[in-house]
């Protein structure tokens, strides 16, 4: 009796002693997975607080471009002004020249005048350039957007993506001109809305060209990517445009997605 006593005690003992090495080598896997987990949740934080901080980054340019934006339209606004009187002084000028307004004294000041009042524009036109540079903000006008497009698809090398409302958009504004120039070893994918009709023989020659075509019937979005470098996003409606345009790494892949959406929610041509 005592003996089989002895060896069920052993037994117990080695199956302790089993289920402490397996316990061991749990804690251990358990310790690994900790450490693990703390590695990821790590760089998942760096990740997070590199991306808020160009989130933020990109706000502040935003905030900076609005406070251009306003220097731009008062400098417009300035821009026409000093045309008008340029006009004017013109045709003082023209008026003292055919003896209307008397002596050459009179011409000389006019002339002057306009001669100060165009450098006072060639000024502004330099600062609006000046503005309205940059490789992130906002695009607040339908005009230099559609600048904007153009200038993407000028520097469209490896490939091109491109949302737009509809064949007239392309037409109207200069936009089927510039892709035509667009290298044959460029990739293209073109989503607008399609009338098979009308857009038919437009439609053909891209697909010949080995460009992809997706019929998208919503007319208020604009997009374009180029290389995969940047991404541009607009709303427009009634000719009033809302969007931005970044070329920061991590806000372009987060809202290439919202580029590819035309695409897979548009229908294949």
């Amino acid at each position: 009796m005592n003996e089989q006593l002895a060896t069920k005690l052993e037994n117990i003992i080695q199956k302790l002693d089993i289920i402490k090495n397996k316990d061991d080598v749990i804690i251990q896997k358990d310790e690994r997975i900790k450490d693990l987990t703390d590695k990821l949740v790590n760089i998942s934080k760096e990740k997070d607080e590199a991306l808020f901080s160009k989130i933020q980054m990109l706000k502040t340019h935003t905030s900076e471009k609005e406070q251009l934006n306003a220097q731009i339209m008062n400098l417009t606004q300035s821009l026409n002004e000093n045309q008008t009187k340029i006009k004017k002084l013109k045709e003082k000028s023209r008026a003292a020249q055919d003896g209307l307004m008397g002596s050459s004294f009179e011409q000389d000041r006019l002339k002057k005048a306009v001669k100060e009042r165009e450098e006072e524009i060639s000024e502004i036109q330099e600062k609006v350039a000046s503005v309205a540079s940059g490789e992130t903000g906002i695009l607040y006008d339908l005009r230099i957007s559609i600048n904007h497009i153009l200038g993407k698809i000028e520097d469209a090398r490896r490939s091109l993506r491109l949302v737009v409302p509809d064949m007239k958009f392309l037409q109207e504004n200069g936009i089927i001109e510039a892709l035509e120039k667009l290298q044959d070893k460029t990739v293209v994918n073109i989503a607008l809305a399609v009338d098979l009709i009308e857009d038919g023989p437009i439609v053909d020659t891209w697909k010949a060209k080995g460009w992809y075509v997706t019929n998208y019937t919503d007319k208020n979005l604009i997009c374009v990517s180029s290389n995969g470098a940047n991404v541009s996003i607009a709303y427009i409606s009634e000719g009033i445009v809302s969007g931005f345009y970044t070329n920061i790494d991590d806000l372009v892949m987060i809202f290439n997605q919202a580029v590819m959406y035309p695409f897979v929610k548009g229908i294949k041509l």
